[in-house]
């Protein structure tokens, strides 16, 4: 018998398969969900929890069919091969959000949340669940789970303090897997520079190995605790 793993390399080959020739993106197989949550320095400050309206994924399936063209040539190793399939990336992109906050009603927004000149923030946390497209019944199941730590957040904004050096930037956490898009405001102008930069979107990064490597539980199971009393 198969075990967990063999089973889902064989149903990703075979979706992959299908993908080629419908000229579709892996990614596309599966239906996702995003919370941003942002935890503030002082403990007693009550996080902000937004959910976003939906995520738009991107990944092109170039990279997997040159190196097993290449594979199949022989110029490539076959296991190394897929060894570097697992850097295919896949970017999963948020424009929108909605505030989990119970006392505001509204719909969703464009993501805008200032991060500076602020310097109570802790960290952004984003939560990615998923589930396969076709199992509307089934629950959503967390996939990965992407922060940035004040540290890396005021270190780099302080190179772009001076109002001229940006129009805006991109900060990214350690990993390298989550991107923060910024837009670059200047205040106060007739009285001195003074530099603000609000999110207007953001995007992490998932390899295309990781799509099915969900954790236990579900996503209500994680994020009802989290919401609890927001």
């Amino acid at each position: 018998m198969c075990d967990n793993n063999s089973r889902r390399g064989i149903t990703a080959r075979r979706l992959r398969a299908k993908l080629r020739k419908n000229k579709e993106s892996f990614a596309d197989e599966f239906e996702f969900r995003m919370f941003v949550i942002i935890c503030f320095k002082n403990e007693a400050k009550q996080r902000a929890v937004f959910e976003v309206e939906k995520v738009y994924p991107l990944m092109t399936n170039d990279c997997e069919l040159k190196l097993m063209e290449k594979a199949n040539k022989d110029e490539h190793h076959v296991q190394s091969s897929v060894e570097l399939l697992s850097r295919d990336i896949v970017q999963l992109h948020a424009r929108k959000w909605q505030s989990k906050r119970r006392d505001v009603i509204g719909c969703s927004d464009n993501i805008d949340f200032m991060v500076w000149p602020r310097k109570d923030i802790n960290t952004i946390e984003c939560h990615l669940f998923s589930r396969w497209r076709h199992e509307t019944s089934s629950s959503f199941r967390p996939l990965s789970c992407f922060t940035l730590h004040h540290a890396e957040l005021e270190a780099k904004l302080e190179v772009y303090e001076d109002p001229c050096k940006a129009s805006g930037c991109i900060i990214t956490n350690s990993q390298q897997t989550m991107f923060l898009f910024l837009s670059h405001h200047i205040l106060d102008a007739s009285r001195g520079l003074v530099s603000m930069f609000r999110m207007h979107s953001l995007c992490v990064y998932l390899p295309q190995s990781e799509l099915m490597n969900w954790s236990r539980g579900t996503m209500e199971e994680i994020m009802d605790p989290l919401l609890a009393n927001i």
